[in-house]
């Protein structure tokens, strides 16, 4: 009797939302009524209630068992409360299946502030472009230039790897102006989430760079920033420091275009 009733709660409790078959294919099954009390879908999220032994549940079996509701709610994004220990889950749904985010303690973390960054790039494909500016100066010495990237986001966008061109001129007091240009391939990695509502992911990375203008030489570069999601792409803002070149402002934009 305890199984059957549990049953009808887990079926009644997600009736307006799935059809008979579904019910009876995701519900039904031993698996779901040991570990899980009911639940219901809302604003394209599975809210789902566990008892405490699904705390103890490995990440794999874990998995198994939401898989059974994503066939069923596909696009939902899957949170699962336990009410004993105050814990609840958030995982992802995409296209290549669920993925598990984080974990939080319900009086301790408002969960509606994370966002996946894969969400918040726009566009059909990998490939961005940046077009910025890079600028340094000091007593006697400033210096600008026209930064161009190109590259692909990687690992769910969590990555990048670019190409880089550098144009631009260089001025010490007393002196010329003078050309100045370098080549260089960058890898940046973003933190998954959006700070206190706004659209703002940081990010770290490093590069490496070939400077043919007005001198030669080669320099090992650090980066650190924030992207802002504006528009179709997002304002970047961060610094570089470069083994040569030291502290520069780094300002641009990147963005993709829509896949045909």
């Amino acid at each position: 009797m305890k199984t059957i009733r549990y049953i009808l709660f887990l079926t009644l409790a997600l009736l307006p939302l799935a059809s008979p078959a579904q019910q009876q294919r995701s519900f039904s099954d031993p698996m779901s009524v040991k570990f899980l009390q009911g639940g219901y879908a809302e604003n394209g999220k599975l809210h789902l209630y566990a008892h405490t032994a699904y705390s103890d549940l490995s990440q794999d079996s874990k998995l198994d068992l939401l898989n059974r509701f994503a066939l069923d709610f596909p696009n939902h994004d899957i949170t699962v409360h336990t009410a004993d220990d105050g814990k609840s889950e958030l995982w992802l749904s995409d296209s290549h299946g669920l993925h598990y985010l984080t974990t939080w303690h319900t009086d301790s973390l408002n969960i509606e502030q994370y966002r996946p960054l894969e969400m918040k790039r726009l566009g059909g494909t990998r490939m961005f472009y940046y077009v910025g500016g890079v600028f340094n100066g000091s007593d006697g010495y400033n210096y600008g230039a026209l930064n161009l990237r190109g590259g692909t986001f990687l690992y769910k966008n969590l990555l990048d790897a670019s190409a880089t061109l550098c144009l631009g001129y260089s001025k010490a007091e007393g002196a010329d102006y003078d050309f100045t240009g370098s080549v260089g391939i960058d890898s940046r990695a973003y933190l998954p989430f959006r700070i206190k509502n706004v659209n703002l992911a940081p990010y770290a990375g490093a590069g490496l760079s070939w400077t043919f203008a007005p001198e030669k030489y080669t320099e090992l570069r650090l980066l650190a920033g924030a992207c802002w999601f504006v528009g179709k792409g997002s304002l970047d803002i961060g610094l570089q420091y470069g083994t040569e070149s030291e502290f520069s402002l780094m300002v641009g934009y990147t963005f993709r275009f829509a896949s045909k």
